[in-house]
């Protein structure tokens, strides 16, 4: 029987999976933060009033919450790599009706992004897990950096290309075209079986038993309170900024001048680890040196912004690459990897989208950026906890017994 072109060279197929890989990363923000910018264009033509405008802000992470877990029921049913290519499908969809389906496409087909993209970003931790077991520090790297660089040109290409095309429905609709390259590109791979059995098999990832796993619970509590953090500033920093005399321009450009300085830090972080003796070490020098940079922000000299911009990006960078590698190191083997991911990002996401949604209690109060920047302070603090603790040698295992372990899966680590 003829051999297929990956299965006559492996190596082709591992670089092929590696780039295909990297670009499913860029497309995983990057139709979320193209939405952001245009969001006056879509008040105007949808009026869309206040409360209408939040919920479009923080429906993705609530719908990515729900998407992580998800991934994991799905793959009883469906292969990893078909299940998402399907999800990919899903976006694809979703995107296109957010564009032109008026203000219930607006929101429904937001829910179809996120669906997608959620369940792809939890599903194809897995695979990653199964192709490149002792290359995962590099991986998530890659992950990071691209899932911020995807974010950074959603952002800031947005507008010029709303106005390019002739309006909002097709600067949305322009998104679509770079994750259907990507779709038919992994169309190659949903089909290969080069690499293992689980290419074509379905898996049993329940995320039941990891709930009374500590080592799984670490992992999550640590993504909480990187989401709460992280996303407090980004929907708030602008606003803050804003009040201490910047104007608009200016004050959008401080998050996404941090977000293009967190590729760095997370391309190299494998590096950074070493540097620092630790993963732990890193986490206790990084997260840190973004309280401060926060504090910078909000109360330093206004033209020292850069460099506190630039600092926190490049916090934030290392502990997001982090918060990623630990997941699939800490899992045992593939279906622990998409159940730890599912209940990590689910938690994450849900919990951690609504801790950072407070800061809109706090913002319009006097005092506000003082709230804010103490919110900050305060989940970044429990992050650095709870990430020491998750850093600790230690596996999640679905199975009944974990063979690197020997310890059940409902045992604590």
């Amino acid at each position: 029987m003829k051999q297929s072109l990956s299965e006559t060279h492996p190596h082709f197929h591992r670089v092929y999976f590696v780039v295909v890989f990297l670009l499913i990363c860029l497309n995983l923000r990057m139709s979320f933060s193209a939405a952001d910018p245009l969001l006056g264009m879509l008040e105007h033509d949808l009026h869309l009033n206040l409360k209408d405008s939040g919920i479009f802000a923080v429906l993705p992470v609530m719908v990515l919450g729900v998407a992580s877990p998800l991934g994991a029921r799905l793959v009883d049913y469906a292969r990893p790599r078909m299940l998402i290519l399907y999800s990919m499908c899903l976006a694809l969809a979703g995107i296109l009706w957010r564009s032109y389906g008026g203000m219930a496409g607006l929101y429904g087909g937001m829910v179809l992004i996120g669906l997608g993209l959620g369940v792809t970003g939890s599903v194809i931790l897995g695979v990653v897990k199964q192709v490149f077991p002792h290359r995962v520090a590099w991986m998530m790297s890659g992950y990071t950096a691209c899932v911020c660089m995807g974010t950074a040109v959603g952002s800031a290409s947005s507008e010029p290309v709303a106005l390019w095309l002739g309006g909002w429905r097709s600067g949305l609709a322009f998104w679509g075209i770079s994750l259907a390259v990507v779709t038919l590109l992994w169309l190659f791979l949903a089909k290969s079986r080069s690499d293992g059995s689980s290419a074509y098999h379905t898996l049993k990832a329940p995320v039941t038993p990891l709930l009374k796993n500590k080592t799984a619970w670490m992992v999550s509590l640590f993504y909480l309170f990187r989401v709460a953090s992280a996303y407090l500033l980004t929907i708030w920093m602008s606003s803050l900024m804003r009040r201490r005399g910047m104007d608009a321009v200016d004050s959008g450009f401080v998050m996404a001048f941090a977000t293009v300085c967190q590729i760095p830090a997370a391309l190299f972080s494998v590096w950074l680890i070493r540097i620092s003796g630790g993963k732990s070490q890193l986490m206790f020098w990084a997260i840190p040196l973004s309280v401060i940079s926060c504090w910078g922000l909000l109360f330093g000299p206004l033209h020292w912004w850069p460099l506190f911009a630039c600092v926190f990006g490049l916090g934030i960078g290392a502990v997001f690459s982090i918060g990623m590698s630990l997941i699939v190191e800490r899992a045992a083997d593939e279906a622990s990897t998409v159940a730890l991911s599912g209940m990590s990002q689910g938690i994450g996401f849900i919990c951690g989208g609504l801790l950072a949604w407070l800061g809109s209690l706090c913002v319009d109060r006097q005092h506000g950026d003082l709230l804010i920047a103490g919110l900050y302070t305060v989940y970044s603090m429990a992050g650095l906890y709870f990430g020491i603790k998750a850093a600790r040698p230690g596996l999640v295992s679905v199975n009944a017994v974990s063979p690197q372990t020997g310890k059940t899966a409902t045992q604590n680590e």
